[in-house]
């Protein structure tokens, strides 16, 4: 039925979520024996709004407009020879760095969002097939970035520069600029990884060189942003919020669980002892055999999945895929957004660019695994009615996210985002291997190694 009633998503978004609290109130009113009472349900209804308001106030209009962001341009060298596990530790220590859940008074008092309060946007943007990677991070953390990269590529120069979002009007589209948009999530359930970096490596053994053995996904993309051309522009962005998120750590058991074949001794609710103790009360205990041998049993507080008792037998794709849910487990989960957004002239718009991501995601995909898709909730893009003025408003919204590096749905900050690891998000954003082809005349690089002067020079 949803596919036939989807008028009423935007009814239910403008009207039933904004005003609820009007039309309750008004149900009151108009009934009388509830009429009389108003004087309880109105301060009561009214104080779960006062909340909203209050913490809208606190962490967007006082909290947030306090912080200061820097945006980081990292120039690679033109080979790197470490390993990408370099760029996962660089991950894991930023998670660390912005995960601070905040306790009831810096909630209430100080402002501090309650769940993933510190978040950062690493960027990979192509200015008329210009390549830059920049980092947007709080300048409380920015000291622990560059410590952890620094230390791992000690080849690369960082700097702080002016935000390249602003170089463009604010109020694209227009009628010289256009934009499109996509936000992309993962295709199944978050606790299924995608394909990794360790998977495009060569099996061990074979009699090639090392430099070969470095298949880099990461390539492609930057050939093709590469190719962009007077006026265009492409930027892409992963937004990365530090979170431990339980749900998923117990859905990601459950399915280990169950690909295993392991014994799960599910635990009655209240209510199903209650019904089991009518059951026992009027149907009494189950007969079971016949004659001398029969035998009475009274229902079991617990149960067990029958499952646990069939022989573990698991195919290889039924393997990998434990294996690889197992590992993903492992490691720090991050609240991820990616966007893709292409900025061009109008006279100089390519329809072909706009989607150049999507070839460049195709890479990690795997039937038995994960893969990753645009989100069809924010794509600016309709099949029914308003077919002009919704994707306007869409493609608004994206670029006003992407400029204040945003949520999809902000200021909700859980739906159309992808739960990474840092092993997936190493796999997705990294530094070029090794920079070639078209790639290299248009990539800013270090062209020489830089290093102290001698410890015995004469000053």
């Amino acid at each position: 039925m949803a596919n036939y009633l989807f008028f009423l998503k935007p009814i239910n978004k403008i009207f039933i979520t904004a005003f609820w609290w009007i039309f309750l109130m008004l149900v009151i009113l108009f009934v009388p024996f509830l009429r009389v009472w108003w004087w309880l349900f109105f301060p009561l209804i009214l104080s779960i709004e006062l909340r909203v308001l209050y913490f809208w106030w606190m962490n967007w209009d006082y909290k947030y407009a306090k912080k200061r962001w820097v945006v980081l341009e990292v120039v690679p060298p033109k080979e790197v020879l470490v390993p990408l596990k370099a760029m996962e530790d660089v991950f894991t220590v930023m998670w660390a760095a912005n995960y601070t859940p905040p306790n009831w008074r810096e909630k209430w008092c100080e402002g501090e969002l309650e769940d993933a309060s510190g978040w950062m946007s690493w960027e990979i943007v192509s200015i008329e097939g210009r390549l830059h990677f920049y980092i947007r991070v709080l300048d409380g953390a920015r000291s622990t970035l560059e410590t952890v990269l620094y230390g791992h590529y000690p080849e690369l120069e960082i700097s702080e520069v002016s935000d390249y979002t602003k170089n463009v009007p604010q109020n694209i589209p227009n009628a010289e600029w256009d934009v499109y948009g996509e936000d992309f999530v993962l295709g199944k359930s978050a606790v299924y990884p995608i394909r990794t970096y360790e998977k495009f490596f060569e099996p061990q053994g074979e009699k090639i060189s090392a430099e070969e053995k470095r298949l880099d996904p990461l390539s492609s993309l930057l050939e093709l942003m590469s190719r962009l051309g007077t006026g265009e522009q492409f930027w892409l962005q992963f937004i990365t919020m530090s979170t431990d998120e339980p749900h998923y750590q117990e859905e990601a058991k459950k399915l280990i669980a169950k690909l295993s074949n392991r014994s799960v001794k599910s635990v009655k609710t209240f209510w199903s002892y209650v019904t089991d103790m009518i059951y026992n009360l009027v149907m009494g205990p189950k007969k079971e055999g016949s004659g001398e041998k029969a035998t009475f049993k009274w229902l079991d507080s617990a149960k067990t999945d029958e499952s646990s008792d069939r022989e573990l037998v698991l195919s290889p794709a039924e393997r990998e895929t434990l294996t690889e849910v197992e590992n993903k487990l492992k490691r720090p989960i991050l609240r991820t957004n990616i966007r893709g957004v292409y900025v061009a002239k109008r006279e100089n718009y390519q329809s072909s660019n706009r989607t150049l991501t999507r070839s460049y995601f195709a890479h990690f995909q795997t039937q038995n695994l994960n893969h990753i898709r645009f989100s069809k909730v924010t794509r600016p893009k309709t099949q029914y009615v308003f077919r002009t003025s919704i994707p306007f408003i869409r493609i608004r919204r994206m670029f006003r996210n992407y400029v204040n590096r945003f949520t999809p749905l902000y200021p909700d900050r859980k739906k159309e985002m992808a739960l990474l690891n840092t092993e997936e998000l190493a796999t997705l954003y990294h530094f070029p291997l090794k920079i070639t082809g078209l790639v290299a005349p248009t990539m800013a690089r270090i062209e020489s190694k830089k290093g102290g002067p001698p410890p015995n020079l004469p000053m």
